[in-house]
């Protein structure tokens, strides 16, 4: 359970209301990887929805080239994590590798369950947000491979 905290809400969640954040954030964790820390790889089973709160985060995806791994985006405080998580029977799409010391909230597939259950509007609210942010990076992807072709 993490406490609430106005720098923790207005660096993760600042669209949700006081009393949403303090909700939400008593269903999450804190967790804390070192620089270097790979924090899951590709095809790892998933089961929770990763907030970065700070550090650096590396997305690996595989070349195709042997074991080589190529990064393919740097996530940075606020940006969700793991996303497929809050889904049953998903594996993890890349490997994710802390650049620096991170802070991360996290929010298990089962917490996020009962937060659907006992609070539709809040999971409703957190389901947009993070919807949001996959299109914005669908986004600057395809306007990166667009530049590449």
């Amino acid at each position: 359970m993490v406490e609430y905290s106005s720098q923790l809400h207005e660096g993760c969640f600042p669209f949700l209301h006081k009393a949403e954040a303090s909700a939400l954030f008593s269903a999450m964790e804190l967790a804390e990887i070192k620089a270097g820390t790979t924090l899951y790889t590709a095809n790892d089973s998933a089961d929770c929805l990763y907030v970065l709160v700070s550090g650096r985060i590396a997305v690996q995806k595989q070349t195709g080239f042997a074991d080589r791994m190529q990064v393919v985006a740097l996530l940075d405080p606020g940006a969700p994590l793991g996303e497929s998580g809050m889904l049953d029977g998903q594996s993890r799409g890349a490997t994710l590798t802390a650049v620096a010391d991170s802070r991360l909230l996290v929010l298990s597939r089962q917490a996020f369950a009962e937060i659907t259950s006992s609070t539709p509007a809040l999971a409703v609210k957190v389901l947009t947000w993070v919807l949001g942010r996959i299109a914005l990076r669908l986004q600057k992807s395809s306007e990166r491979l667009a530049h590449v072709l």
